[in-house]
């Protein structure tokens, strides 16, 4: 996985992060200040962090204004991580559609109503 030097504005430090989580890790910011400065609540910022492709645009502008990293930068660490992610989330995303017959279960088949002639 590619690890990406990260230079932080305000605070002229530098810090090499592979994953948003880990970004966010390092430079301390906690899940409750992602909240607040993206304005979504705790279940979304939970998601943010696990799969920061679902970011939007405004929550990404907002997320590197409180980060105070150049957008570009927080751009190329979410392309990397999302395309070096293992393949196994989308096969089970994929499986978990497929439709589970279980043993033993029957079958009804439904026979085509009659309509009441008035």
């Amino acid at each position: 996985m590619t690890r990406h030097l990260i230079s932080i504005q305000a605070q002229a430090a530098t810090v090499t992060a592979s994953t948003l989580a880990e970004l966010l890790r390092q430079t301390g910011t906690k899940i409750m200040q992602l909240t607040e400065g993206l304005d979504i609540n705790h279940r979304t910022a939970q998601r943010r962090i696990k799969e920061p492709e679902t970011l939007t645009i405004k929550e990404l502008l907002a997320l590197a204004a409180l980060l105070r990293v150049p957008e570009q930068q927080l751009i190329d660490l979410i392309r990397d991580e999302y395309q070096n992610r293992p393949a196994e989330a989308t096969e089970d995303a994929e499986a978990s559609t497929e439709p589970v017959e279980r043993k033993g279960s029957v079958v009804k088949k439904e026979q085509p109503r009659k309509l009441k002639k008035n």
